[in-house]
C-alpha cells in the first residue's frame, strides 16, 4: 500500500470524532473515488490541458452533486490542490483498513462452489471469528471450478476447506 495513501487517510481520520463519522466518510470516499475513477470524469480531472483552477472548479462541482459532508468535501479540495486525486483509490484503501482496525473488524472472501444461503456464510464466519477474535466482515464469492466447500481468505492466509483438498488430503492419508 502507498505510503501517501496511509498519510492521507490518517489526516482524514483524525478529524472523526466517533465511529459514525469514520464510517461515513469512508462510504463518502468511495463514492467520490468511484466518480472520480470514471473514464470521462478522470479524462476531465487529470489532463495536462486543463488549468489547476478548473480541476478545483469540477472537484467542487462533484462533491457538491455527491453531497458530501464538510470534512470530505475539503479532503477532496486537498487532494485536488496537491495534484493527488490519482492517489484516491490507496487512499480509500488505507482509509477501509485503518477504520476497520480501529473498530476491531477484518475483511474475509468467502468463495463458494455455489451460491451460498445465510446459514452457510454465517457458519463460515462464526469459524474465522473464532480465528480472528475479530468481527467479520464477508465478501462472498461464486467460483463454480471449485466441486464444493469453501476457501477463505482472511488476513493474507488461506483457510481451504474446498472439495478437492478434502479429496487430496483423504488420497494422502490413504497412500501412506
Amino acid at each position: 500500500m502507498s505510503g501517501i495513501g496511509k498519510r492521507y487517510a490518517r489526516a482524514l481520520a483524525a478529524l472523526a470524532s466517533d465511529n459514525t463519522q469514520l464510517e461515513g466518510w469512508g462510504a463518502e470516499l468511495e463514492r467520490l473515488a468511484a466518480l472520480v475513477a470514471a473514464p470521462e470524469v478522470s479524462v476531465v480531472l487529470e489532463s495536462p490541458e486543463r488549468s489547476q483552477q478548473a480541476r478545483i472548479e469540477a472537484i467542487g462541482k462533484i462533491v457538491e452533486r455527491l453531497a458530501l459532508s464538510f470534512p470530505v468535501r475539503s479532503f477532496a479540495m486537498v487532494l485536488t490542490r496537491h495534484r493527488r486525486l490519482t492517489d484516491l483509490p490507496a487512499i480509500v484503501q488505507a482509509y477501509r483498513e485503518l477504520t476497520d482496525e480501529r473498530l476491531g473488524r477484518v475483511r474475509a472472501t468467502l468463495t463458494f462452489a455455489r451460491e451460498p444461503g445465510p446459514d452457510e456464510i454465517a457458519r463460515v464466519v462464526d469459524g474465522l471469528h473464532a480465528i480472528a477474535r475479530r468481527t467479520i466482515i464477508p465478501t462472498v464469492k461464486v467460483e463454480p471450478g471449485l466441486l464444493g466447500g469453501v476457501v477463505a481468505e482472511l488476513e493474507g492466509k488461506i483457510y481451504d476447506g474446498s472439495l478437492a483438498t478434502m479429496i487430496a488430503e483423504a488420497e494422502r492419508r490413504l497412500a501412506e
